[in-house]
């Protein structure tokens, strides 16, 4: 039986490849395992670190033959790229209002007592998000 290796997909992706990696390394469907982590995104806040993590560490089908220090420096290149792109294409006003939806939010839910998941997860991916921005923003 020839072994497979889980690698991030670079035909069936949505944003990294992650879902369409594992959805091929497990052999099923790759709207199932979004699902999967959308689930545990809202169930428990776990699901976007496991993503982050995932995106980190998996090599993408190019990169499979590379050592792991190599696949993790690409990656977080990659990582940096995709995430400034996003937001150049937001452009500053468009930010700044989806800052403020999401610190709406977060009192909302802080208001019905819904927080407790929200403050062990808002706040440190706000400041992850942000340095990553600025780092890349500092590569160009």
């Amino acid at each position: 039986m020839p072994e497979t290796k889980l690698t991030r997909s670079e035909t069936d992706r949505m944003i990294a490849g992650v879902c369409g990696g594992l959805a091929a390394y497990l052999k099923v469907d790759s709207v199932l395992v979004r699902l999967a982590f959308v689930i545990l995104i809202f169930a428990s806040g776990i699901g976007f670190p496991i993503y982050l993590i995932m995106w980190v560490i998996m090599p993408s089908e190019a990169g499979a033959g590379k050592l792991g220090s190599e696949v993790i420096h690409d990656n977080i290149g990659e990582m940096s790229e995709t995430v400034s792109k996003r937001l150049d294409r937001f452009g500053r006003p468009n930010t700044v209002g989806l800052i403020l939806i999401l610190l709406g939010i977060y009192f909302l839910f802080n208001q019905f007592g819904w927080a407790g998941w929200v403050n062990a997860i808002f706040w440190p991916l706000l400041i992850i998000g942000a340095g990553i921005y600025l780092l890349s923003r500092r590569s160009r």
